[in-house]
């Protein structure tokens, strides 16, 4: 009547099946190809111009250095450091705070998107790195909008797929960040190194 048990009854029944998640996953190539596609969306009136041009940056910014969307439109200028080539970003999704060496293709086109905007008098009192509106930062949608556009301009666009217990995503901004990580472990494994050895080095750039 207590409902008192000497024993679990249920331990008999199954549990639900776990249900997994495979993200979309841009080869080399693709991502390439998205980051060419971004720069020839670029509006050239001046308007538009500069602002494109940071949305542009800030996906290079996820395809090539693995960031999460929200990391490079945080940045204040004071998060860049020319002479060491490297950004520092605070407050990620485990608190942690991280310095990071960019890439020599991603510095030098940061560079001649800051060159560009001191050319800008409408920008130069916008206090972080990659400047929206006025004295805002780039709006996490416009960084999705000009992704979407351009996936769809490629032919990738694809609905969530759920197939038994797995989903199957579609391409998302946050799909360079996955593809970042698969095709750098890729890279050490055709260079003959063992991608295992890498992983806590990654982990560390990417803020896990």
């Amino acid at each position: 009547r207590k409902g008192v048990m000497d024993h679990n009854p249920v331990k008999d029944i199954p549990r639900l099946p776990k249900r997994h998640c495979v993200p979309f996953v841009f080869s080399e190539i693709q991502t390439q190809v998205l980051i060419e596609t971004v720069r020839k969306n670029i509006r050239k009136n001046e308007r538009f111009y500069l602002l494109d041009r940071g949305i542009t940056m800030a996906l290079v910014m996820l395809a090539r250095c693995g960031m999460r969307i929200n990391e490079p439109l945080r940045l204040h200028l004071g998060h860049y450091r020319k002479e060491e080539r490297t950004v520092y970003i605070e407050r990620t999704k485990f608190r942690k705070d991280r310095l990071i060496p960019l890439p020599k293709a991603v510095f030098a086109e940061l560079e001649r998107y800051l060159s560009l905007r001191k050319s800008s008098c409408t920008h130069d009192q916008n206090p972080y790195l990659l400047a929206g509106r006025g004295k805002a930062a780039i709006r996490d949608q416009d960084i999705r909008l000009a992704f979407h556009r351009a996936v769809g301009q490629m032919g990738l666009s694809r609905d969530k797929q759920v197939i038994g217990n797995v989903t199957f995503t579609g391409p998302l901004p946050h799909s360079l960040r996955h593809s970042f990580a698969i095709n750098t472990l890729n890279r050490i494994k055709a260079r003959g190194q063992c991608p295992q050895h890498a992983l806590p080095v990654l982990a560390a750039y990417m803020g896990h």
